[in-house]
């Protein structure tokens, strides 16, 4: 995870602080640690609460999903938390300087050792991974990770 980015709850999160952060008459998603599979909690004010432990099941059925931020519980749009997603892609080489093609369809690239974090919004992953295996970058690991959320 990257410095601002979203993280799950804990297990142990209290309901009243779910509901302090959720208004009345709301179906909200909440991206739950260890919850190993989607659960449907009605709460008091007709708050409905879908958990479950995977970001992008939250983010295709819900309009606002709970996830802590900066030590906080807060309630995203689904649209703001899409706009973070990243494809986090570690190559199998030592450091190299992203290539020009790759900087100028990703211009919010960032690139560490071994490491490009690929922001990829509403885009695919293999998408961003084709354009890798054509830049012949080789890819030796990946995963779909959230960046900082920012607005």
């Amino acid at each position: 995870m990257f410095p601002g980015s979203p993280v799950p709850l804990g297990p142990r999160t209290p309901l009243a602080a779910l509901l302090a952060v959720v208004p009345p008459l709301v179906t909200a998603g909440v991206w739950l640690r260890h919850c190993p599979r989607v659960r449907v909690l009605h709460a008091p004010g007709q708050r409905h609460l879908l958990l479950c432990r995977d970001l992008g099941t939250l983010l295709r059925r819900c309009d606002h999903v709970v996830v802590r931020h900066s030590g906080r519980l807060h309630l995203f749009s689904a649209a703001q938390l899409i706009r973070c997603r990243v494809l986090e892609v570690v190559l199998g080489t030592p450091y190299l300087p992203p290539p020009a093609r790759l900087r100028e369809l990703y211009p919010a690239l960032e690139a560490g050792a071994r490491r490009y974090a690929i922001p990829i919004g509403l885009g695919s992953a293999e998408e961003a991974l084709a354009l890798c295996a054509a830049e012949r970058l080789p890819v030796r690991s990946s995963r779909v990770g959230y960046g900082a959320i920012s607005g």
